[in-house]
Parts: structure tokens; C-alpha cells; sequence
């Protein structure tokens, strides 16, 4: 059965390129082989590509966020709300200069896409699976496989890849109890072989823990999965199916200066004051709510020298966002609230004031004194003690709500043949998708602002709805050459993209756009040098994200929409990988520019949270970015059983201007600045013991200063954490009993204070130190 060490917190593991650790090996032995064998050198590889090994995903705290697992890796940075993902908001992961929040970075899993990683979907890979259930993370920093079912890869590529059915019939049960009152019950059921050479498993898991700063919401997260694999003829099939259910509280970024005053808090409350605009920011109002659904099939059969494989999904995510805003819209204009208050709703667009307080009884709204001051920081209308007479407090809770369905198919084929000397492969593919993504905007009522956030079931006001269909088509042929230790690949792929937004309620109307990427290149080349264990490789590769949906429905004519031209990146990395036995390397210089960055120039300024959006203006290409640096890792075995490993990744990522200095300043951009939010160096160094029963180890990591905004006007320090973890697993404790697990582990060891999330002149507090405790049994 696979051991799973699930408490260690991130001692740092190194895992290169195409390694993938075998479910189904069932043997004591042979798991202490697999833990061993931390870092494995893929071979012929053009570009960098780090994958993550089971070893590394064993240590991950057993009800933590499967994001989390790759931080050990260079060039990548994790940024979480907490120790377990406990926010959808406030996750972000960051690779040479972008980021997932920008859709800049793809995400797929076992190779199909997640459709996204935004905030309203597709689902991050989180949304999918259980950490238990996750196998590797393949990681590409900078160019994926050709192969890759993703649009918005313009900074590379993260592979989820689930486990596999074990080969013998095993049950697994598991706990887990810990800080911020965390618990978590898990299943998993593996058939063993139940017909000829068919296998499956199910898993299930349910967890909860309450916020870190206040103990107060409560995250709740439920997992259910499950595959089959089969072989008749040759062919070989599986079928896979997961479901996730999970109701998140949301956490608030914060400035530099509210840091400084209080180090271990963000920005939202838990106590209700009565007081709508101190309340807005309660934190049981601030909720992300998603259940996702997602299956898929696939066929393959090797022929010899022809090959192909073939699969199909289809994945439907339904959720809905919440925030309080501490007023009442008069949506009808009408000057009172009347129709706002009477049960009914209202579609549209509004004409009315937002309005804060009614006299008492009545749905006028009240009338604010013109000399009063706004008591705690407030307006004089968001304070009652401004208002002439008696008035009562009306407020929102405002809903995104969110339904997507998407379907997909996909193919591959290779063929392989000689000519002389020199080896071939040719491989062709090819990617559809058809995307509907649908999402309404409602206001309902707060029943009682005075006394909870308790809220109407029917909504007061539906201010829009959309309606987007996308439809895509990606494919790629790219051949293979290898003649003795010099192999080179050279291909294209392309992706035509239809997208379609039908508006409705407020300015109905219908946008389209179809971008078709020009033809992408693919050029690498490895050398197997003569010295033992060497490779050197070069890569070069053309990236592309689509327009999306959301700049399609701006509000811009069709002829505006054809002016944007998508986002686009060029490639470029050298480096080697060395193997030899105890000591293993990887060096990776890259250079990488990214072109037409799309930004939204604004033609005018809120203040506070833009509940209705109201933000104008037109979408431009403007500028883009270059980054450049190194990327290391090394691991050392010393014993058989201990083991020091590190990375160290310097990173140069700075912003490129248009050469019109007023459009650079209109759409935020600072020629020559470094790129907001991202350190120039991080390194991780990590120490690792594995005996017969006994495990542990200790592990560092370093971020380095981060800007906070364009201007680079302020930042973020440097902070070090350490993580620990000590763990037992007892195997033949009794007839029915196969093993037994116990783990301890200890994020933030020296409980330091520090600054994990960078948000636009705002900044997120890293969790304190956080203690779990997991036991577990295989029966």
C-alpha cells in the first residue's frame, strides 16, 4: 500500500521532470525505494520541467490544499490564506513573473484543463481533488509539452496527476485534528484486481477548520473520488470521476501600515457591530461557495511503431460569491425604497442613490445633517448618528452566482521510424472544448442589519446576467529527431478560439470574437555530453492566452474588440541536468518576453469596494514584460537515509512600456520597474531522515523583498519559515491490520511574523504557527 506520510510541512524535495511513482507498488521496501529516490533526471527534455514526487506530496499536512505541494520546487511561489487553502480569494501561485490571478499560468489535470483558474471558474485544481488522491504535479516554468490542453500558459504549466488504483484490495482510513479547531475524517477503498486486468478505487474525505485570525468562520471542504483502469485487446482504458463540495470564508488583504499596528490579522471582523458599514467587512459574509463535478474517459493502445490516445470530458461548476455592501440601491429612481423593500424584484439597471439609512418605519430614506463628521473613519451617510430623527439601517448581501459547464475531447497520435542513423517520432493532436459559462449578479435584503447577516431568499434587485459560449479548437504536429546523444524537436501548434457573451437586464447586447493565435513554435535540442549523468538542453517556444470573456463583454463594439490582439510570450531557455547516484543537479537560465499585455484604462475612479462594477473604460494593448534568471537545484543522499536538498531561484522580472509615456502612466505601467509582487531571489534548504519506522525532517524557506505596486514605491521584507515534522508508521501491528500512521507537524516552527500575499498596494500576513496531528490505519 503507499505509505502516506501526510503531516511533514515542506521540507523542501527535489523531483525533475518525467518521474512518476507507481500506486500500485504494494511493498514496504519498495516504498522506502520510492522515498529514497527524490530527484530523477527526465531525459531528451527541451525545457525545464520539475515534477513533484510522492514523497514531496506525503508531506503536505492531510488536509492541505493540493496548490500547495509544488512550493518545494524553484521558481515557484505559493501564496495561501492559511495553512490548509482555506480561500479561494487568496490563492495565487506565481513563476517567473506571473501568476495564476492573472490567468497567466495553465492548469490541467491528468492532462485535461481545468478551464481556468479565475475566480469564477474554471476551478483551480484544489476544486478537484484531495491531496490523499494526488500522485504528482508535473511543472512546467516556462513551456509546457505541445501537447498542452491549455490557453492561458503564457508562464508556464502545472499538471495535477492523480494516483492509480492500488494492485491489492486495501482499506485506508484516516484523522486528523489540529490548529484553528481542524478536522478531517478520509476514506479510501482500492478493489485490487476484481475482473482480468481491471482495478478501482474510491475515495472520500470531509474536513473543516475555522479562520486563523479570529476562530470564528468555519471552511468546510468534502471530497468525493473515484477511477477505474481496465485493459481488453491491448487497449488500455480509464474512467474517472470527482466531485467536490466546498463553503470557504474569504479573507481581506491589508496595507503596509495596518501590518505594521497588527501583524496577525487581515482586513474582515467576526464580531456584527449593527453598524453596516463597519459590517460589510464581517467575515461570515465574505464567502465563496463551489461545487464542482468533473469526469472524463480515456482509450489508448500502443501499436508498435504507431500509438495513440484519445479522451473525453466534461466538467460543470456551480458557485457563488459573497459580499455585504452597507446599503440598499433605489434601483427604480423613484426616491424611496418602496419597491426595493416590497418582496418583489427588480431588473436592470439602477437610477437611483445608494442608501444607507430610512427613517424609522418607513422606506424614506433618512436625512443626513450637513455639518456632522462620520464617526470611525465613516462618511456622514454611513453613520447614523449624522441623520435628523430616528432611522434604521437597510443593507445588501450581494451574490455572484456562478454556472459553468464545459465538454471536451482530445487526441494524440506518434509514429515512430528510422531513416540511417537517425531515429524519428512524429506526433499530431489536437483539443476541443466547448465552454458555457453563465453568471448572475443579485442583491438581496439583509432581514436585520442591526443584528446578524442573515438575508432574503429572494433577491430585491438581478442588476445583469451573461451568458458566454466558447468553442476551441487547438492542435499541433511536431517531429522528433535523436542521433546518438544529440536529439532535436521542431513544431507548431495553433489555437482558434469563437467566443460569444449574450448580456442580459442592464444594456442588453451581444459580443463576438474570434481570435485565432498566429502558428506557435516549438524548437529544442538536448546533448548527452560524455560526461557520466550530463545533459545540456535549449529550448525556444512561442506561448498564447486567449481574449476572454469578461474584456469581450466590456461593453465594446465588435470593430473594438478586433483591435485587441491576444497575449502572447516568447520563450527561451539553456541549461543542464547532472545524475550521478548520491548527487543530482539541475541549472536553468531562462529569458522570456511577454507582449500585448491587455489592460483596461479607466475613465473613472471609485472609492472603496466597486460593488456594481462601475469601473469604465476601454481594454489596449499596452506594454508587456521580460523576465530573465536561473533557476537551481541540487540533493545530496548522505546515508540511505538522510538527505539535504535546496533550490535557489534569482528572478528579473521587470515591466516594459509602450514608448508612449501618457499611455504608460494611464494604464499603470513604470518602464523598467520590477514586476510587482515577486521576489528577485528565494531559496529553500531542507534536511530529511527516513528509517524503518522512524521520520523527520526540518526545512527553510527564503523569500526576498517584493514590491507591492507598479511604482515600486513600497514593499513587502524578506521573511524566513521554517517547517517541521516527526512521524511513525508500524507495519504487521495485527492480522487485519497492515499499518499504522501517526504524524506531527509544525508550520512556522519559530512562529515568525511575515508577509505572504501581495495584492495591489496592499499586503496579506503569513499564518502563525500552526500544529496538526494525523493518525491513520490500512487494513
Amino acid at each position: 500500500m503507499k505509505k502516506l506520510s501526510c503531516f511533514a510541512l515542506s521540507p523542501l524535495m527535489l523531483a525533475m521532470a518525467s518521474a512518476t511513482v507507481v500506486a500500485q507498488e504494494a511493498e514496504t521496501e519498495k516504498q522506502k525505494q520510492q522515498t529514497e529516490e527524490i530527484v530523477v533526471i527526465g531525459q531528451k527534455q527541451t525545457f525545464a520541467s520539475n515534477t513533484v514526487s510522492m514523497d514531496m506530496i506525503s508531506r503536505r499536512p492531510a488536509n492541505a490544499s493540493v496548490n500547495t505541494v509544488v512550493q518545494e520546487l524553484p521558481g515557484v511561489i505559493v501564496q495561501e490564506a492559511d495553512t490548509f487553502g482555506s480561500s479561494d480569494w487568496m490563492t495565487n501561485i506565481r513563476m517567473r513573473g506571473f501568476n495564476t490571478n492573472n490567468g497567466q499560468i495553465g492548469t490541467t489535470l491528468d492532462g485535461m484543463p481545468n478551464g481556468g483558474s479565475g475566480y469564477g471558474g474554471g476551478s483551480k485544481a484544489n476544486k478537484f481533488i484531495d491531496v490523499f488522491d494526488l500522485e504528482t504535479v508535473e511543472v512546467s516554468q516556462g513551456t509546457a509539452d505541445i501537447s498542452s490542453r491549455s490557453n492561458e500558459a503564457l508562464g508556464g504549466t502545472l499538471n495535477f496527476i492523480t494516483t492509480d488504483p492500488m494492485a491489492e484490495e486495501n482499506i485506508s482510513v484516516y484523522y486528523m485534528a489540529g490548529d484553528q479547531d481542524a478536522s478531517k475524517y478520509r476514506f479510501r477503498y482500492d478493489s485490487g484486481e476484481v475482473a482480468q486486468d481491471t482495478y478501482f478505487f474510491i475515495s472520500g474525505s470531509s474536513s473543516e477548520n475555522k479562520d486563523v485570525w479570529d476562530n470564528a468562520a468555519t471552511t468546510e471542504k468534502d471530497y468525493l473520488t473515484g477511477k477505474l483502469i481496465t485493459a481488453y485487446n491491448g487497449y488500455n482504458i480509464t474512467a474517472f470521476a470527482t466531485f467536490n463540495d466546498s463553503n470557504e470564508n474569504e479573507y481581506e488583504y491589508i496595507s503596509l501600515e495596518q501590518y505594521a499596528e497588527n501583524p496577525r490579522h487581515d482586513a474582515l471582523h467576526a464580531n456584527w457591530t449593527g453598524l453596516p458599514s463597519l459590517d460589510e467587512n464581517n467575515r461570515n459574509g465574505w464567502r465563496a461557495l463551489r461545487d464542482n463535478k468533473f469526469y472524463s474517459l480515456k482509450l489508448d493502445k500502443d501499436f508498435g511503431d504507431f500509438a495513440f490516445n484519445t479522451s473525453a470530458y466534461f466538467h460543470r461548476m456551480d458557485g457563488r460569491g459573497d459580499w455585504i455592501p452597507p446599503y440598499v440601491t433605489d434601483v427604480d429612481g423613484d426616491g424611496t425604497l418602496d419597491a426595493e423593500l416590497s418582496g418583489d424584484t427588480l431588473y436592470g439597471d439602477y437610477n437611483g442613490d445608494d442608501i444607507y439609512f430610512v427613517n424609522a418605519g418607513t422606506t424614506t430614506p433618512g436625512s443626513v445633517m450637513s455639518s456632522c463628521t462620520g464617526r470611525f473613519g465613516l462618511s456622514a451617510a454611513q453613520d447614523p448618528e449624522c441623520y435628523a430623527g430616528n432611522v434604521e439601517p437597510v443593507s445588501s448581501y450581494r451574490t455572484s452566482n456562478y454556472s459553468n459547464r464545459r465538454y471536451g475531447l482530445t487526441g494524440d497520435a506518434t509514429y515512430d521510424f528510422t531513416t540511417g542513423d537517425v531515429a524519428h517520432t512524429l506526433r499530431a493532436g489536437f483539443w476541443y472544448e466547448n465552454y458555457d459559462a453563465d453568471v448572475t449578479r443579485q442583491w438581496h435584503l439583509i432581514n436585520n442589519p442591526q443584528t446578524s447577516v442573515e438575508f432574503s431568499s429572494t433577491p430585491y434587485w438581478v442588476q445583469y446576467k451573461t451568458e458566454a459560449n466558447t468553442k476551441e479548437l487547438m492542435y499541433y504536429v511536431q517531429e522528433n529527431l535523436e542521433v546518438g546523444p544529440l536529439a532535436a524537436s521542431i513544431g507548431v501548434k495553433q489555437f482558434q478560439v469563437d467566443t460569444t457573451v449574450d448580456h442580459f437586464y442592464n444594456d442588453d447586447r451581444t459580443a463576438e470574437l474570434d481570435n485565432t493565435s498566429d502558428p506557435l513554435l516549438y524548437v529544442g535540442a538536448t546533448y548527452t555530453t560524455p560526461v557520466e549523468g550530463l545533459e545540456v538542453f535549449a529550448g525556444y517556444s512561442e506561448n498564447y492566452k486567449s481574449i476572454t470573456p469578461g474584456i469581450i463583454d466590456s461593453g465594446l463594439s465588435n470593430n473594438e474588440l478586433g483591435t485587441i490582439d491576444p497575449e502572447t510570450s516568447d520563450n527561451i531557455e539553456v541549461g543542464f541536468r547532472f545524475n550521478n547516484r548520491d548527487f543530482k543537479a539541475a541549472v536553468t537560465f531562462y529569458d522570456i518576453k511577454f507582449e500585448n499585455r491587455i489592460v483596461q484604462l479607466d475613465t473613472n475612479v471609485l472609492e472603496g469596494i466597486d460593488y456594481k462594477e462601475e469601473v469604465d473604460g476601454s481594454y489596449i494593448n499596452a506594454g508587456g514584460q521580460k523576465s530573465r534568471g536561473v533557476e537551481v537545484l541540487a540533493s545530496y543522499q548522505l546515508t540511505s537515509a538522510l538527505r539535504v536538498s535546496g533550490s535557489y531561484t534569482f528572478d528579473d522580472s521587470e515591466y516594459l512600456g509602450t514608448g508612449d509615456a501618457g499611455l504608460d502612466a494611464n494604464s499603470g505601467i513604470v518602464a523598467g520597474n520590477q514586476v510587482y509582487g515577486g521576489p528577485e531571489t528565494f531559496y529553500s534548504l531542507a534536511v530529511d531522515y527516513m528509517g524503518e519506522a522512524m521520520s523527520s525532517g526540518l526545512s527553510l524557506r527564503h523569500i526576498g523583498d517584493r514590491y507591492i505596486n507598479f511604482e515600486n514605491s513600497a514593499s513587502a521584507p524578506a521573511y524566513e519559515v521554517v517547517d517541521a515534522y516527526i512521524g511513525a508508521d508500524f507495519t504487521d501491528v495485527a492480522p487485519q491490520l497492515k499499518e499504522v500512521h501517526v504524524r506531527l507537524n509544525v508550520n512556522n516552527l519559530l512562529d515568525r511574523e511575515y508577509i505572504i500575499g501581495v495584492g495591489t498596494n496592499s499586503v496579506y500576513p503569513g499564518s502563525p504557527r500552526t500544529v496538526t496531528l494525523t493518525v491513520g490505519a490500512d487494513f
